[in-house]
């Protein structure tokens, strides 16, 4: 099958390149050491600590960005270890509060008793669960990107890019809804391949 991949808005090949070809050339990745400081522990004392850390940076072009086949996902598991860290305070009072209630005389158990003692538990526990309820929410993104990669891979390492138009295009329709042949600015076509993937609204 013979494919036309010239440009539709000029017309021209030579500076035609597909998408995928784009983004991993606008990406790179670098290494370098960074300086770190702070105070350490010791048997005399607190001591302060410098050192050095290897660190690795990702760099994107703009326009590799503008093409990219997905949104950024949304680490999730420092946030998880704090929210569990401000969750442990509420669990330490759930003992407690459980030893009121069941010390109480059983006739003297009202709803007053239970909200008396459970109350503090609730308040410690809020910051911890809204914590929790951000891990979730971003779970969720991570999870409806995921979903939505092999669609959205779909179109997007279809299309090709014309650097002398500035247009990103399909040389052919590679799902329903995405037009052929038609040039379309770099947030646009990314808005077709989001779209397919179901996570345009993310």
């Amino acid at each position: 099958m013979d494919i036309d991949i010239s440009c539709p808005n000029c017309g021209q090949i030579d500076f035609v390149q597909s998408v995928p070809a784009l983004h991993a050339g606008g990406v790179s990745t670098s290494y370098g050491t960074n300086l770190y400081s702070g105070i350490g522990v010791s048997s005399a004392g607190l001591v302060p600590v410098i050192g050095t850390a290897t660190v690795e940076r990702t760099h994107t072009t703009a326009l590799a960005r503008s093409l990219a086949r997905e949104p950024s996902q949304q680490p999730s598991g420092r946030l998880t270890v704090v929210g569990l860290l401000l969750l442990l305070p509420a669990l330490i009072l759930l003992a407690p509060a459980i030893g009121a209630i069941v010390m109480t005389h059983p006739q003297a158990r009202t709803l007053g008793t239970w909200i008396g003692a459970l109350f503090m538990v609730v308040v410690v526990a809020i910051p911890g669960s809204l914590v929790m309820g951000a891990v979730i929410a971003r779970d969720l993104h991570n999870a409806k990107i995921r979903r939505g990669r092999p669609r959205a891979h779909t179109v997007w390492q279809a299309g090709f890019y014309c650097h002398r138009c500035g247009v990103a295009y399909w040389p052919h329709s590679p799902a329903p809804n995405v037009p052929a042949r038609q040039p379309f600015t770099p947030p646009q076509f990314r808005w077709f391949v989001w779209n397919a993937g179901g996570y345009n609204n993310v």
